[in-house]
């Protein structure tokens, strides 16, 4: 086995997205008429279930439009929208440790593939604000507003792996969200999570390396938190 294909998210994994997303959430929870506002923790709490891009739908259920499918729809538009405004002000930069990952994968004949429920039009923009007109040569499948419910075979990462040719066991995905690394698994890919606790992140000194991940696939073992740590030494 190798590892041929890196799936990565983009909020926590490429990018640091949380501040950004908090305020968001925050002016939706706002413009909604909504006493509720989250500090980094209450966000991280609910993006860990839901992923960044729709963490505000953890907000919803003990609200009184819980139940109004168009309140509930214009609260997703207004964070959406909120979130592309900051990052088109202000184009991010990818993480260092991140890039290390991409840059040796691509040495070693890898693939990178970018996953996300973030909006497609918010995935252009985080995308080409910090590498221009070399998206298109860094990754090989670019896929923003994925869905990740329903059956395994039918999802983005299903796609993906066929539109390339790439069985699953030779992919893996990293990512902070529960959603996407279940979709990941049950398809049958190995799966990281970075996923934040708390007030820090718990996140290998040197994020991951490609050595390491090809080690962990040699392994027995299912990667873990700790196993990553221990390997990122």
């Amino acid at each position: 086995m190798s590892i041929d294909v890196i799936f990565l998210g983009l909020d926590g994994v490429l990018f640091d997205t949380e501040a950004l997303h908090l305020a968001a959430c925050n002016a939706a929870f706002e413009n909604a008429g909504l006493s509720v506002r989250w500090s980094l923790p209450a966000l991280r709490a609910a993006a860990a279930t839901h992923g960044y891009a729709r963490a505000i739908g953890a907000a919803i259920n003990g609200e009184v439009f819980a139940r109004d499918k168009d309140k509930v729809a214009a609260l997703y538009a207004d964070k959406h929208r909120h979130f592309h405004q900051a990052i088109t002000a202000q184009p991010q930069k990818a993480l260092q440790a991140a890039m290390v990952l991409i840059d040796d994968a691509i040495s070693a004949g890898g693939k990178i593939c970018i996953v996300t429920d973030l909006p497609a039009h918010s995935t252009s923009a985080l995308l080409t604000g910090c590498f221009g007109a070399d998206v298109n040569s860094l990754f090989t499948v670019v896929s923003g507003g994925a869905s990740f419910e329903g059956p395994a075979g039918t999802g983005p990462y299903a796609h993906a792996l066929a539109a390339i040719g790439i069985a699953p066991q030779d992919a893996i995905a990293i990512d902070t969200a529960v959603p996407a690394l279940q979709a990941a698994k049950e398809l049958g890919l190995w799966t990281i999570s970075v996923a934040p606790y708390g007030n820090e992140v718990v996140r290998p000194p040197q994020f991951i390396t490609f050595d390491a991940l090809s080690e962990l696939q040699a392994s027995p073992y299912t990667p873990d938190q700790q196993a990553l740590q221990e390997l990122a030494a």
